[in-house]
Order: C-alpha cells, then structure tokens, then sequence
C-alpha cells in the first residue's frame, strides 16, 4: 500500500499506524484472511511516481486518477472511496474564494515539493503571484496562520484536518468555493486483475464498514465533500 502522504487525515502517526490509510490497510487484511498481505509503504511523491512505472506492486488508496493516469490507461482505478476537493486556506483578514488573477496579483503561497496545482502553478509562471516550496502542507498550513503567505491551495479534508490540529481556526478561512474537484479512489497495478476485483469488492465493503463510520468520526471526513 503505497502513499504519499505525510500528513493527516491519512498518516497521522506512522509509528503507532494512525490515520486513513492505516485503517483501510487494516480492513484490507481482515478481509483477505491470509489470500493477500498488505503493508502501508509511504514515499516521497517523486519515488512513488517511479514506483509506479517500474513496479507492479503498489496500490495507492485515495488518490484522483486526474493526477497521474487523466485517461484511465495506466492503472486499474476503483468506484470512489469518497469525494475530494481542492479548496483555498487564506487569513481571516484577506479572504479569498477566488484565485482569478486580479484577486491574487502581487500576493505570497505556498506549494509542498511534490504536490503541484495546475492553477496555482499558472499563476506562478506568469508571475501574478510568489510561491515558497515546503516541505509538509503542515508547514504551508502555518504559513498562512502566520501571515507569512497569503494563501494555499490543497485538499479540503487534509486541510481541515491541520486547521483543526494547529488550532488556528480564528486564524485562517477555508474558501466555500472549490478550485476543482474530484473522487478519491484506489490505483491498482493493471497487470494484476485478481487483486483489482478484490480491491474493487473490498473498497465497497469499506464504504459500509463500522470501520469507515468511526474514520468519519475521528478524522473529520465529509464524504460529500
């Protein structure tokens, strides 16, 4: 089970195995009953994406086939586990539902090394807006909070999720209008059609489970999202 993710909703501890992807690894192997083995692999963004092309063996939970496979040819992708949306983290003082070009002209973000929106790096090419590289959306998250830049650009849920972990909610504003969305599904290699079917069964499963009931809970997920 491979992952790029560093932050939660979908890692939270990787030593005590908190967060979103845990619990569907978990799931995985309870329904496998030993016909599969499930280990949770998280990579740089970077690693993962040649992971990718020279191995037939990661399964990527919660990810858009918009990111890295737009044509479904790649990989088999999964029904949706939920929906997933890019909305904009901005201060409480400047909030932004907009990042058309005259809104943002002249203004500071953030991106995370890896992680690129199409929109934001348009913005960033043609110079309407300044852009600082971090390492964690954590950070960029921060960043904001902190009035070192203007606005980020990243998941809904993921987003929330720091928010809500920071403590800065009388901080920062979460944009009601959404820059894209899009389903979070599961990416199996193509070559393996057995493991697809099981994943694709499983994903439905998961989706009934008291166990995605009580991920909702903890970790704040809007399926609607």
């Amino acid at each position: 089970m491979c992952s790029a993710y560093h932050s939660g909703p979908f890692i939270i501890d990787e030593k005590n195995r908190v967060g979103l992807v845990y619990t569907f690894t978990d799931f995985l192997n309870k329904q496998a009953q030993g016909k599969y083995s499930f280990e949770v692999l998280i990579l740089p963004r970077a690693r993962l994406l040649l992971e990718l092309r020279l191995s037939n063996h990661c399964i990527v939970p919660f990810v858009s086939h918009k990111w890295f496979d737009p044509n479904k040819q790649f990989f088999y992708w999964s029904q949706p586990v939920f929906k997933g949306a890019n909305v904009i983290l901005s201060s409480k003082e400047y909030k932004l539902e907009s990042i058309a070009k005259e809104r943002v002209s002249g203004m500071k973000t953030s991106q995370v090394i890896g992680f690129f929106d199409d929109q934001v790096e348009a913005l960033i090419s043609e110079k309407t807006v300044v852009a600082f590289n971090t390492l964690s959306l954590e950070k960029s998250v921060g960043m904001v909070a902190r009035k070192r830049i203007d606005f980020i650009v990243s998941g809904k849920i993921p987003l929330h999720y720091l928010v809500h972990k920071q403590k800065i909610q009388d901080q920062v504003h979460l944009s009601k209008y959404k820059t894209i969305t899009f389903d979070r599904s599961v990416s199996v290699p193509i070559t393996n059609p057995k493991l697809s079917a099981f994943i694709e069964e499983q994903v439905g499963l998961f989706k009934a489970s008291v166990e995605w009931q009580q991920a909702i809970t903890e970790f704040g997920i809007d399926e609607n999202e």
